[in-house]
């Protein structure tokens, strides 16, 4: 946009507006997903993915440019603050995940979707494994089995994420 605002005609306000609301997209959805993750489930382990991470991966991995680190730092926050994580959990891991999809998205170019579901499947485990290592660092000592089967059932709901972003891009952002 290169004029003001005010001197835009209505065709270009409505275009800027609609662009705005693209660009925001993938935040708007990640945070719902991460408001998901409050639904109470009853059962004694964690069998609920983490479908924050699970949305950081998916818009870093399918729109890069639309995911950047600051926005996963704050998602991170959001989700540290909403979960009662010591603050700055996910907040570190977040952008550690975008940048690692950025540095083997660009060596490796274009793949299949098994190799990105493969390369899910290693980042979410030692997301898990880093999510274990830094809460230890903040004093919150735990098992690491709990966060293994986190990262079980988020390796198995990617597909379902993978869907819900595309359908979602698909409908309401212009290609």
């Amino acid at each position: 946009m290169r004029a003001p605002y005010r001197l835009l005609a209505p065709a270009e306000r409505a275009s800027y507006w609609r662009g705005a609301a693209e660009r925001a997209l993938p935040a708007v959805v990640t945070l719902a997903l991460i408001v998901l993750m409050t639904a109470p489930v009853f059962v004694a382990v964690p069998v609920v993915p983490n479908l924050a991470l699970l949305g950081v991966l998916v818009w870093a991995s399918f729109q890069p440019g639309l995911m950047p680190a600051w926005l996963a730092f704050g998602l991170g926050a959001a989700s540290d603050l909403l979960f009662g994580l010591p603050l700055g959990v996910e907040a570190t891991l977040f952008p550690a995940v975008v940048v690692v999809v950025r540095i083997v998205d660009a060596r490796l170019g274009e793949h299949r979707y098994a190799f990105d579901w493969l390369f899910a499947t290693l980042v979410i485990v030692l997301a898990a494994v880093a999510e274990w290592w830094l809460l230890a660092l903040a004093g919150v000592y735990g098992p690491l089995a709990p966060l293994l089967i986190q990262a079980a059932t988020t390796v198995l709901a990617y597909p379902a994420v993978v869907a819900l972003a595309a359908r979602i891009q698909r409908r309401l952002a212009v290609p």
